[in-house]
């Protein structure tokens, strides 16, 4: 039985609208929040952008949990002798769906508390961001790997993997690029206002990153795979 998605390119186009109206609301509750000295400590709780287990943080890690879905979905539909690859769909909704449980569990910080005492592995000032490296390698990697199907994706599905692509930007630019910023110039104390600007923007790159590669992905999803896909 095959799959099928019951959506057209509108209906993602206002599912995008939504979400990125959603992400200006919670970064600028964080934002009123952080001006206003944080009176409420409830409010501050639920929606520190700086934290965990939050609001924002499990509505990013929902956000990549249907990025993987679709993924997965896709790879299902996929013809197995033609790339991309029913595979390849696989390992990238399995890439995501992790990402989603790192979001909602911070695997991340985790993987930097195990390996800092290991002292020659790298990391940023104050021992910080040990696990930009891990996942730099594994994504690096991961991309030669599939690199066929990478470049078979972008000949046969140029609109969506464009938007994939740069939703991904956008997303890496606040999870990595301002995180090393932070890390290296802004965790000292001294510039806290700048710090929670940092933050403010940082989670708001990955977020409407994260809404972009969905509607990337939605747009993807309904797509015919095989030799006479369009």
């Amino acid at each position: 039985m095959g799959l099928h998605f019951y959506f057209t390119a509108r209906d993602a186009k206002h599912l995008l609208f939504g979400l990125i109206l959603i992400e200006i609301f919670l970064v600028a509750i964080f934002v009123a929040d952080t001006l206003l000295g944080q009176p409420k400590w409830t409010i501050h709780v639920l929606f520190d952008l700086d934290g965990e287990g939050n609001i924002p943080a499990w509505f990013s890690s929902v956000q990549l949990f249907l990025i993987g879905l679709v993924f997965f979905l896709k790879g299902r539909q996929s013809d197995p002798d033609y790339r991309p690859s029913s595979l390849f769909f696989l390992i990238v909704g399995a890439g995501f769906i992790f990402l989603s449980v790192d979001e909602a569990a911070a695997i991340h910080e985790k993987i930097t508390h195990v390996l800092t005492p290991i002292a020659w592995v790298p990391r940023f000032k104050g021992d910080h961001g040990v696990w930009v490296f891990i996942y730099i390698l594994v994504g690096v990697s991961l991309c030669f790997a599939t690199y066929r199907d990478l470049m078979a994706m972008w000949k046969r599905y140029r609109s969506a993997t464009s938007i994939l692509a740069v939703g991904m930007g956008l997303f890496l630019i606040g999870v990595v690029g301002l995180e090393i910023i932070s890390f290296q110039f802004l965790r000292s104390g001294s510039t806290p206002l700048l710090y929670q600007a940092e933050v403010a923007l940082e989670e708001l790159l990955e977020m409407s990153g994260e809404s972009i590669m969905l509607y990337g992905t939605l747009l993807l999803a309904p797509q015919e795979s095989g030799p006479h896909a369009s």
